[in-house]
């Protein structure tokens, strides 16, 4: 044994080092480097010997064989994740391995903007070639994940309405509608949580819904986010004192499309639940997504007794206490109506 042993000890060193010598000089692909990035997509179901093959006629590795013989050696030969993958031509077999390992898949940007409705957000992901429009507003129609959002008003046509967080997302094509969406939504529920709004709306005796329904408004309403505070101080006024809220955004949420550029009085007499104009208290559901900024104004709203406003040119309001001085400010805006 004692003879043995030095024997079998020194051959697995010899055979491990050989092993790493082999990986080291067949895995590296750096002549196979010309400058470019290539995308390649890993598909379910697909093999680690597939995927050897697949980068070998890519030209990003030079033998299949020793690309699956390190997968198995760094013990990642069944963990090659699927998706699509940007590979810089001229990365070791390790360094690929250790992408696909870690699924570090490919993404593309996408932004929501602050006051976008889901049929907007449908329409944007549609035209810049990221998902079915149809898909993603089906997917929106009925998706509740946090109790804040459930309703049961039937004249809700988007349950997600309003709880799109705007901000900047990264997608992977392995991403269907709904996972878009439950991204989104899941970053309005971490921004609350950080910002702890739940605690701010208990002190207000309004639910989280109540208070992105009145966000909505305001962050349309609102060309510069300075007049937030006072805009919303105007709408929770209103309601106090049981007089309609009068907000020209439920109305565009009526009448959908591209923003009308001036809302008509036989606009603010259609029949609908979200008429601010004609129905007193809060339309049913938000009409946008507000950002936190506007939501975090509805909470620290400005104490006013104004109750009008009007959009001067430039896109700042002039506010305004009684109807009268609301009528004079819009002729000397507009002009006589």
């Amino acid at each position: 044994m004692r003879k043995i042993l030095p024997f079998f000890m020194s051959t697995l060193l010899v055979i491990f080092v050989a092993s790493y010598w082999v990986l080291n000089y067949t895995g590296n692909n750096a002549d196979l480097a010309d400058g470019k990035t290539y995308v390649i997509t890993v598909e379910n179901g697909m093999t680690a010997a597939d995927i050897a093959n697949m980068l070998h006629k890519q030209k990003l590795i030079k033998r299949p064989e020793s690309f699956r013989l390190e997968a198995r050696f760094m013990g990642l030969e069944g963990k090659l994740q699927a998706g699509s993958y940007e590979i810089e031509a001229g990365k070791s077999n390790g360094e690929i391995i250790d992408i696909l390992a870690r699924g570090q898949v490919k993404t593309v940007s996408f932004t929501v903007p602050e006051g976008y409705t889901v049929e907007k957000t449908a329409a944007k992901l549609a035209a810049e070639g990221l998902g079915d429009a149809e898909k993603f507003k089906e997917a929106a129609r009925n998706y509740t994940p946090y109790k804040y959002m459930e309703t049961n008003n039937a004249d809700v046509k988007y349950k997600a309405e309003g709880f799109i967080f705007p901000s900047t997302y990264q997608f992977n094509d392995s991403m269907t509608e709904k996972d878009m969406l439950a991204m989104m939504v899941r970053e309005f529920n971490t921004q609350i949580n950080h910002e702890k709004i739940g605690e701010a709306a208990e002190k207000t005796k309004m639910s989280i819904h109540d208070i992105v329904t009145i966000a909505s408004m305001v962050e349309l309403e609102a060309v510069f986010k300075e007049e937030q505070p006072r805009i919303a101080g105007v709408f929770l006024r209103r309601l106090q004192i049981y007089m309609p809220i009068q907000s020209d955004t439920t109305i565009q949420y009526i009448l959908g499309g591209e923003q009308k550029a001036e809302i008509t009085i036989a606009d603010t007499r259609i029949e609908n639940p979200y008429n601010t104009y004609v129905n007193s208290g809060l339309p049913p559901g938000p009409v946008g997504s507000p950002g936190m900024d506007a939501i975090k104004a509805v909470l620290n709203p400005e104490n006013t007794d104004y109750l009008y406003f009007v959009a001067e040119k430039d896109g700042h309001h002039r506010f305004t206490r009684t109807y009268e001085e609301h009528l004079q400010a819009i002729e000397d805006i507009h002009g006589p109506q």
